[in-house]
Parts: structure tokens; C-alpha cells; sequence
């Protein structure tokens, strides 16, 4: 319910809008009335209400003056107020107060009741919104940093669900909130590779926080750790390349006692969240660069772009290839890498040219297959092309072999992802959370359950049913609670708590989110009455 204070000095006027309007089912209770300003201002700061209702011409102290006293000591309230025709000039001093709307006098019932009615949606958003928050953040307590590397790290790899994203959008620093919806200032994903970490002893801690330190400057969010010797961060607050260029090689001086070879990719400038997994695709591609570019600290990939469109690569093969990973074998996938080298060796023998033609190769096609759907998750995680620089020297036949060996790796994957008899045993997973969807189970412990990493099994969630584990609990709680509704018996918090939530508040937001109507809503629709116990 919310509180509604009434502030109007005319006597029947007073009597009229407490007895006629249908407060109680509009979800409001009348908690005071004055009959003047200075009387209602005592009254307001004793009790503060959600929606204050009042007069502009009053004795004492205005419905201006008053609303002036109330914007200033409780900026949450919402002030609607009570105005005739020839009170224009009070109008528009209410206007620059932002007045939540007008009411015309003498008042129309049905009108007072639609301003009310959309007062109320807008304090049932807000609700809605500050008890999410204030749920988040007693969930997720000092643990939130961990949250929002892991939920950076979805977003960059593309695993992210739409919860995922909202949680971005709410307690990501750095977006702003417009009327034309979400809106991230610019950004730049960068990729910071270590190779020969240096054991720094008792320093390390001290040495780390340093480096945190300095990433401020680059960003509002945390650095996330792909894997032991690669971490990604993105920068929002310094995206110019000047600006950042400057800023890389003082970090590098740093970054070079803790490592004996750190290199910096940085993507193109994004400013919107579906693109986050473009922009690290776009510095894993720079990152390998690092292969034949062999010095380089600093790759930007615009740079590594512009130099690509001049180079020759045989789409074709690349196309055919990519199909063999597929559909083919190691035998069919050796006879088309040797083919295409034979003809390289022959155009350019194993010389410079050669080399770069080679890399060429391998850098574009790790680039397609980030961008196949079927086999984007199997070659993401793959270190082929990030051997450190020693390794650069090897021979082409050398390399060729490495090729190769992945390359079968990759159709091995791919052949147990495909067969139908493989997702049996993930199956088996889904009837687990199907069967224990009302206890506190999460990511982490279903992961462990079933001897798997977290981000792994989050991955693997995500590519086996299409949807983010969280988003996956919250559709079969919400399914289940649909049938549990159907019980006039059943109170609302009951149902609640039966499929998995002790705040039956943030149960009826979530019901409501995903089926357009409150658990109330769905059962007066089906024609269902709450029955006594």
C-alpha cells in the first residue's frame, strides 16, 4: 500500500476526496490531512507518505511554499496538486518544482483517479528497481566484485543472458540511464598477455595492487582473468589512442618486471553492450599478431586490419577447410592443409614471405572459425596461436604439424558436441535442476556436483540449452509456479517459497517479467479466486 497525505483547506472539498475516491483499491491509505500548509508540513515530516495531494491557494503557507518545504526535506515524494483556472502563474512555479501532475477543480473523480493510477505505476517501478538492487546486493554482499568479473567475462565470451546484461546495466559503473534507454559511453576491449611470469616472493600482492591501481585509470570495472597468463579489461574512461598509447607505455615499464614478454591488444571503440563480444573477438584476433610480429607490445587492431585488406588469402580453401573440421576427418583434413602448403613453398619457398603468407593463413582462419556458430566455443579457448616468441622460429613444416594437430583436436571436439548421444549425459544435468529447482542451488554448486570449472560448465550450459543457467532456473521456477497458482488454496507467498523464492515481493517483480502480469493479475484472469484455509 502506499501513503497518501491530503493537504486542502476547504472543508467539503476535504471530506470528498477522502470518501469518494476508492483509495484502498487503488493500493493507497490516506495517513493525514491538514487544512493549511504550515499544518501539513508538520504532518508530512512526522509521517512521511509516497504521495502528498494538496491545494496551491491555502492560508498559512501555500501548496508552493509547502511543496518547496517537501521537494527539499523528502524528494521522494510525489506531489500532485489541486489547481484552478485562474491559478496559472502557481502552475508553472509547480512545473519547476517537478510537480508529478494537476488536477483541475472543481475536481473530476474519474480524472484524479488516472493521475493517482500513473503516480502509482511510476512508484511500483521504482519499487521494483531499489528492491532488486537492495536483493543483489544482499545476495551478493562482498562477494560483488567476483559477480561482475564473471559476469564481464560472459559478456565478452558471448554466454551472457538477459539477466546477465541487466545486471551489467544496473551496477556497471560507467552506464548512463536516458530517455531513449541505456546508454555505455565508448569502449574499448583490451587483451593483456604475460608470458614467463617472474616469481616476485613476497612482493607479488604488493605488485598486483599496483597494477589494479593503474587500470583504474583506464576503467570503472574490474580486470577478468581469462586464464592463468591473459587478462582482459574494458576500458571505459580513456578510449582516444593517443590518450591510451601514452597511458600502455608506462604500464609496460611496470609490467615488465613482473614478466618476460607482456603484449597489449586493444579492439576498435564500441558503445553498445551487444557489441562487447565483437570488440574481444577483435583483440583476441590482434593478439595473434603476436606470432610473427614477434616485438610487438602494442597491437591495435585497426592497424593489423588495414594491413590484412592487402593481403592475398585464399578464401576458398579456407571455406573448405573450416567444412572438413566439420564433417571431415584427420586424414581428409591433412590432405588439404598439405596441399595448400606445397603450393605455398612453391610460390615463395620458406623464406620471409613465405612466413608471413603462412601466418596469414592461420591468423584468417582462426578468424572464421571465431565467427561460426558451430565451432566459435571449441576454438575460443584455444592457446594454438599464442605460442610465445622462442617458438616463432620454428620451420614452416614445424608449424604445419602444430596446425594440424589442432585442427584434429578441433574435429574431435566438434564430433562429440554433434552426437546426439553425447548430450545424454547433460541430460542429466537438466533433470537434476528440474527435480531441485525449489532449493538454494547455484552455478558453483552444480558445477562442482558434476566435477566441472564454473565458467566451463557455464559455457557449456549455455551452448548445450541455449539459455544462461540463471536465466534457465528462473523460466522452470516461473513454469512451476504458473501450475502451483492454479490452487485457490495456495496463498501467493506460499507458492513463492515452494519454487525457490523466500521474498514473495521479488517473486511477483520475476512473475511478472516474464509472463507480463503479477501472480494476482494471472489468476484473476484464469478466473481463480484465493480461497480461506
Amino acid at each position: 500500500m502506499y501513503k497518501l497525505f491530503i493537504v486542502e483547506d476547504e472543508w467539503l472539498v476535504l471530506q470528498g476526496l477522502k470518501l469518494t475516491i476508492p483509495w484502498e483499491e487503488m493500493r493507497c491509505t490516506v495517513i493525514g490531512e491538514a487544512r493549511d500548509g504550515q499544518a501539513g508540513l508538520e504532518g508530512i515530516i512526522a509521517n512521511p507518505p509516497d504521495i502528498l495531494l494538496t491545494d496551491i491557494r491555502m492560508p498559512a503557507m501555500d501548496g508552493i511554499q509547502l511543496a518547496e518545504k517537501v521537494a527539499e526535506l523528502l524528494p521522494q515524494v510525489k506531489i500532485v496538486f489541486l489547481t484552478g483556472f485562474d491559478d496559472f502563474i502557481y502552475a508553472q512555479k509547480a512545473v519547476k518544482l517537478g510537480a508529478a501532475d494537476f488536477v483541475l477543480k472543481p475536481t473530476n473523480p474519474d480524472e484524479l483517479i488516472q493521475v493517482i493510477g500513473r503516480i502509482i505505476s511510476k512508484l511500483d517501478e521504482e519499487r521494483r528497481l531499489q528492491s532488486q538492487q537492495e536483493r543483489l546486493k544482499l545476495k551478493y554482499g562482498w562477494e560483488q566484485p567476483l559477480i561482475e568479473e564473471k559476469v564481464l567475462y560472459d559478456l565478452m565470451l558471448d554466454y551472457a543472458g538477459t539477466l546477465e546484461k541487466e545486471w551489467f546495466v544496473e551496477f556497471g559503473t560507467g552506464i548512463e540511464n536516458t530517455e531513449g534507454g541505456v546508454v555505455i559511453p565508448p569502449y574499448r576491449v583490451l587483451l593483456l598477455q604475460m608470458d614467463g611470469l617472474k616469481d616476485m616472493g613476497a612482493d607479488s600482492s604488493q605488485f598486483r595492487d599496483r597494477i589494479k591501481e593503474r587500470i583504474k585509470e583506464l576503467s570503472t570495472l574490474t580486470l577478468v582473468r581469462i586464464n592463468e597468463t591473459r587478462y582482459a579489461l574494458l576500458a571505459n574512461r580513456q578510449v582516444e589512442r593517443g590518450d591510451l598509447a601514452i597511458f600502455f607505455d608506462n604500464l609496460m615499464l611496470l609490467l615488465s618486471s613482473f614478466a618476460q614478454r607482456c603484449v597489449l591488444t586493444v579492439s576498435h571503440s564500441f558503445s553498445t553492450i551487444d557489441l562487447i563480444p565483437a570488440a574481444y573477438i577483435q583483440a583476441t584476433r590482434a593478439l595473434y599478431q603476436t606470432v610473427f610480429l614477434g616485438g610487438e607490445q602494442m597491437i591495435w587492431f585497426e592497424d593489423i586490419e588495414r594491413q590484412q585488406e592487402t593481403v592475398s588469402v585464399n578464401h576458398t580453401v579456407l571455406r573448405e577447410l573450416i567444412e572438413l573440421v566439420k564433417w571431415g576427418g584427420p586424414s581428409s583434413i591433412e590432405a588439404q592443409t598439405r596441399l595448400w602448403y606445397s603450393h605455398l613453398i612453391h610460390l615463395h619457398a620458406d623464406g620471409l614471405t613465405a612466413r608471413r603468407s603462412f601466418f596469414e593463413f592461420i591468423v584468417t582462419l582462426n578468424s572464421l572459425l571465431l565467427r561460426d556458430n558451430e565451432l566459435h566455443n571449441i576454438v575460443i579457448d584455444s592457446g594454438f596461436l599464442l605460442t610465445s616468441a622462442e617458438r616463432v622460429d620454428d620451420s614452416l613444416e614445424q608449424w604445419l604439424i602444430r596446425l594440424n594437430d589442432t585442427l584434429f583436436e578441433w574435429n574431435r571436439q566438434y564430433a562429440e558436441q554433434s552426437d546426439p548421444q553425447k548430450k545424454s549425459g547433460f541430460e542429466e544435468i537438466e533433470l537434476f535442476i528440474r527435480e531441485h529447482y525449489a532449493e538454494d542451488i547455484s552455478l558453483q554448486g552444480i558445477a562442482e556436483r558434476y566435477h566441472m570449472s564454473e565458467s566451463y560448465f557455464s559455457r557449456l550450459f549455455k551452448k548445450q540449452v541455449g539459455t544462461s543457467f540463471l536465466e534457465y532456473m528462473t523460466l522452470i521456477r516461473v513454469r512451476q509456479a504458473k501450475e502451483l497458482l492454479t490452487n485457490p488454496r495456495l496463498k501467493i507467498y506460499e507458492v513463492s517459497v515452494q519454487v525457490g523464492y523466500q521474498d514473495p515481493r521479488y517473486f511477483s517483480q520475476l512473475f511478472r517479467k516474464y509472463t507480463g502480469e503479477t501472480p494476482t493479475e494471472f489468476r484473476k484472469r484464469l478466473g481463480i479466486e484465493s480461497l480461506p484455509l
